[in-house]
């Protein structure tokens, strides 16, 4: 299984932008989904212009959503989670499925499910959609080497940086030793995925748990060894792997991220 968020080489037209262009599309994300929105026409229209634009990078990009399988399974876990809670304690609309009566402070009622709430509960889910989409667009197809050398142009310390891309990089890490561990134990006779969730939590998770942290624990020893024979924190500007250099395609993803900006303003406020 690929681990999801995990970098990887393409010569495709996003891997080829300057890192701080796909890191101004993850900011702007961030203010258009902190706007406020409610459940019309025009706030859905406004983040699906969004989300069609994180498709478009990753199509450009050519991330495939098959990465994501577990992500994705947790998502929609939440979604419904999300739109069932909201469907119930969503205030005013028209009832669609009574269950009781049960009033709360605030004027909803837990016993009926109503238009407005399911309507409402989407709209959450579209917006944590639209937040999850645009992390690979940045993480994904950008190297460790161009965001080192990103945080360098910017006047980041080294050691922020460095802490920033190694929290990147041990995420996917992880991943990694969790799937060798639970190939390991299967050889072993100890099949995690066959339990229920009560022998799970009783005694299925100490056989990969334990072995995990141990192998985190020296791959931490390893990188310190790393590190030092790379003389980092030695005095002195480091010389760059992959120069920055913005080009067309950074005006042209710029263009689309201002042009989608204005669409989701035009919506939200004209």
């Amino acid at each position: 299984m690929q681990t999801p968020f995990a970098y990887f080489d393409s010569p495709s037209f996003v891997h080829r932008l300057h890192p701080m262009v796909k890191l101004g599309f993850v900011l702007v994300t961030l203010v258009v989904i902190l706007l406020p929105y409610f459940p019309t026409a025009r706030d859905y229209a406004a983040l699906l212009l969004w989300l069609a634009l994180a498709g478009l990078f990753w199509a450009l990009a050519g991330i495939q959503p098959r990465r994501f399988y577990v992500l994705l399974k947790i998502l929609l876990a939440t979604f419904a989670f999300l739109v069932l809670v909201q469907g119930f304690m969503y205030r005013g609309g028209k009832p669609l499925l009574v269950l009781g009566h049960l009033p709360i402070p605030g004027g909803a009622d837990l016993g009926v499910l109503t238009d407005a709430g399911l309507l409402f509960g989407v709209l959450l889910c579209i917006r944590v959609l639209v937040a999850v989409a645009s992390v690979p667009v940045f993480v994904s197809t950008t190297s460790p080497g161009k965001v080192m050398a990103m945080f360098r142009r910017l006047g980041v310390p080294n050691r922020f940086a460095f802490m920033f891309v190694s929290a990147l990089t041990f995420t996917d890490l992880i991943f990694e030793m969790w799937n060798s561990i639970l190939d390991a134990q299967k050889l072993r006779g100890f099949d995690l995925s066959s339990m229920g969730m009560v022998a799970k939590l009783r005694r299925g998770f100490i056989p990969v748990v334990v072995p995990l942290i141990l192998l985190l624990f020296r791959r931490g020893d390893e990188l310190e060894i790393a590190m030092g024979g790379k003389a980092f924190g030695a005095p002195g500007r480091p010389t760059e792997l992959e120069p920055l250099q913005f080009s067309w395609r950074d005006a042209v993803a710029v263009a689309l991220i201002v042009a989608a900006a204005a669409g989701v303003y035009a919506l939200k406020f004209a």
